[in-house]
């Protein structure tokens, strides 16, 4: 019994939360933005197909600690378009939140808002590489 509730409550929390982010990408219109920007109207289909196969394949992943013998060279030609696309959805959902406006009036710093967004940039590669760098390859 205790098993089958633990499974319960995982899985709703699990919906919960992939529904949240699915509306947040919807309400927000991330999605659109991206394909907008990257001028990829015609694939439409394959973001639906992408992101379903991508959120299937992660959870899969980590649900049975799957790990990939992979040498340097094949890490760089996956993480590179890995990179590039999580970077377009930031950028995306960066620019429809003004957050950086916001952010910079908030703070008070307008005249200094290219400062920030150096910030942010060395925030993700630093994060990138402490992440990438503290996982273990096998």
């Amino acid at each position: 019994m205790k098993t089958f509730l633990l499974v319960i409550v995982g899985l709703s929390g699990g919906a919960l939360v992939g529904a949240g982010m699915f509306a947040f990408f919807i309400a927000l219109g991330v999605i659109e933005r991206v394909i907008d920007i990257s001028r990829t109207e015609a694939y439409r289909g394959m973001y639906k197909i992408a992101i379903l196969l991508g959120s299937l394949l992660s959870t899969l992943i980590y649900m049975f600690r799957f790990g990939v013998r992979a040498n340097k060279g094949w890490l760089l030609l996956i993480g590179l378009p890995m990179g590039i696309f999580v970077g377009m959805i930031a950028s995306a959902l960066t620019e429809v939140l003004n957050v950086i406006p916001f952010l910079s009036i908030r703070i008070g710093i307008t005249k200094w808002a290219y400062l920030l967004i150096i910030a942010i940039i060395l925030g993700k590669v630093l994060g990138s590489i402490l992440y990438w760098g503290l996982l273990k390859i096998q």
